[in-house]
Order: C-alpha cells, then structure tokens, then sequence
C-alpha cells in the first residue's frame, strides 16, 4: 500500500490492525490498541474524508488548513511510571522534517477512543481556538 494515498476508512483500519499484529506480535502493551483503530479512523473520517498513510504508523489529515497526524505513544497512558501506551494525534507544522506541534488528544483506553469517535469535530474545533 503507497505512503501519501488515499484510502477508504475499512482499507486504513485494516492496515494498522494488520501492521500491529505483523511487527508487535509478542507485545501486548502495542496490540492493546487495536481494538481501538476502528473509532480512531472513523472519528478522523469526520474530519477529513482524505486521510493518508504517511509512513507504516502514521495516519495523516488536514482540519481547516491544518496539517494533523495520528500515531502510537509508548509514552502515554497507565500511571506512574508503568507506561501502556496509546494513540496520540498531534499538529505536524510547516518546516524541514514536518515537526510535530502540540498534542490535540491521548487516547489510552478504548472508552476515550469511543468518545473521540463521537467529538472529532469538536475535539479539532476546540484545538484550533485554543492554538490560534
């Protein structure tokens, strides 16, 4: 599947629940956030019907003439310093390497992946006031 194309939302689903399984196979703080992908990739749906798969991990989409990109955080999620993992949906800024800006939302439990899928609009809304 070519980096940078469009796909439907079942295509990109199905290729981050495969690519988890494919590469993480014996871990499972990784492969906890599949059952999650399919609310992710709808909520982003709402957003933006253009998603792209930029690299193997990371789903690209714009909201108002910015540039977003979904991915998985080793770092986020559980307490202390046990660390689950999640997903996180970060701004990409305009510059050489596209630098990540600030974090528009953690996802690190299926509910809040429920809740995104439901809020994306207003998640993505309220992010770009807050920013701008």
């Amino acid at each position: 599947m070519p980096n940078g194309s469009l796909m439907s939302p079942d295509r990109i689903a199905d290729h981050f629940v495969n690519y988890l399984f494919d590469e993480y196979q014996g871990s499972k703080h990784v492969r906890r956030v599949a059952s999650w992908i399919g609310f992710v990739v709808m909520g982003i749906d709402e957003i933006d019907g253009d998603m792209k798969k930029r690299r193997a991990r990371q789903l690209q989409f714009e909201y108002g003439k910015r540039h977003f990109k979904a991915k998985y955080d080793h770092k986020i999620g559980g307490s202390g310093a046990i660390k689950r993992g999640g997903i996180k949906i970060v701004e990409v800024l305009a510059g050489r390497g596209k630098p990540e800006g600030e974090t528009v939302v953690e996802i690190k439990r299926l509910e809040e992946a429920a809740e995104f899928y439901l809020n994306a609009p207003q998640v993505l809304a309220k992010f770009v006031r807050r920013v701008n």
